[in-house]
């Protein structure tokens, strides 16, 4: 027996399927080595160091358009229950100077 437009669309739609899985996972994956390498690569960096990337990487982002604060803002509520209180208030602070 011939297959049917609808065994096509369900083929179709289980590679589609299977291809955002991989294209997901392979995103994942960038995310997590790059996540690794930033953190190797910051927590060698004092202070200063620190506050100096931050600095050029926000005038880089303001220079392009890119720079959310609000965004930078949201992200720390939704990790506020994983941080110390004042790691917070820090953090706020922080990017309240950076508008």
């Amino acid at each position: 027996m011939g297959k049917n437009f609808s065994d096509f669309h369900f083929e179709q739609s289980q590679k589609e399927k299977q291809y955002e899985e991989k294209k997901t996972q392979k995103k994942q994956d960038i995310s997590e080595n790059d996540l690794k390498r930033s953190f190797d690569e910051f927590s060698k960096l004092d202070n200063n160091e620190l506050s100096a990337r931050l600095a050029e990487e926000v005038k880089r982002r303001k220079d392009e358009g890119s720079f959310d604060a609000n965004m930078l803002l949201s992200s720390v509520e939704s990790v506020r229950a994983f941080l110390p209180h004042e790691t917070y208030e820090n953090l706020k602070k922080l990017i309240e100077n950076l508008k």
